[in-house]
């Protein structure tokens, strides 16, 4: 076997592992437009790069037959690769989104290291004191009514930390669904805010059958990325999430 040949089986294997991986990983911890929301593009750029090139690139390099180490360094080569592999996916599932939040006019997204273990645990519904592990959970957040919990929050704003990192302050999506919508904007208004988000919007309204008057929709954002959340116009429900510019 020449060596081109083994670096071609190498980065065959190597793709068919990160794609079913990663396939999974969006499926399950990203769903919908949540990968895009977190910024996930750049460490799956790493991990593309660093599994499926740098591994059979390395083959490439010590290949020979016969060679008397080459079981020694592909084993090495594959424990790297592995090593990578796993680091990124500790990454991926420690940023994952795990609550949606409404919070005064918009939803923002917290992930798993936004929330501190002892806040989950002072969570009012006890479904929302774990994580979870197929997507974030929509909720609503309500303003702090007890002194401790004003205090808890207001020290938390001054170094960063926003509604939606305090669980104890979550209410279920459904209890606020009249203040959701009256805090929604009409989808038309997403035509007027950017003309690149003429075509998103007439694309989603093509994929649902249904006249432009019957949605609405709020900014949904993380630190990394703001899109809109639409929403059904006359009951508040959950429709989709869409890549548009939200804001003026």
């Amino acid at each position: 076997m020449t060596r081109f040949r083994a670096a071609g089986i190498h980065l065959l294997i190597s793709l068919t592992i990160v794609i079913s991986i990663l396939t999974l990983m969006l499926g399950l911890w990203y769903p919908g437009m949540y990968f895009k929301l977190m910024g996930g593009g750049g460490l799956l750029f790493i991990m593309s790069g660093v599994d499926v090139c740098l591994g059979p690139l390395l083959t490439l390099c010590v290949f020979k037959a016969g060679k008397k180490s080459l079981k020694f360094d592909l084993t090495v080569i594959g424990l790297f690769q592995a090593a990578a592999l796993s680091y990124g996916l500790y990454v991926m599932f420690e940023a994952r989104p795990v609550f949606t939040v409404f919070t005064n006019d918009q939803f923002q997204v917290a992930s798993v290291v936004d929330i501190q273990p002892k806040e989950l645990s002072l969570a009012k519904n006890p479904e929302w004191r774990s994580f979870p592990l197929t997507g974030p959970v929509v909720v609503a957040a309500t303003a702090p009514t007890t002194q401790k919990d004003k205090d808890d929050v207001l020290a938390g704003a001054l170094v960063g930390a926003d509604w939606q990192q305090f669980p104890r302050l979550y209410v279920s999506y459904d209890s606020q669904w009249q203040n959701i919508l009256a805090k929604a904007k009409p989808l038309s208004d997403l035509r007027a805010i950017n003309k690149n988000n003429i075509p998103v919007v007439d694309s989603f309204l093509k994929s649902q059958a249904r006249p432009e008057s019957d949605f609405a929709f709020l900014p949904i954002r993380t630190s990394q990325a703001e899109m809109a959340f639409v929403i059904d116009a006359h009951t508040g429900d959950q429709i989709k999430i869409i890549d548009v510019v939200p804001w003026r």
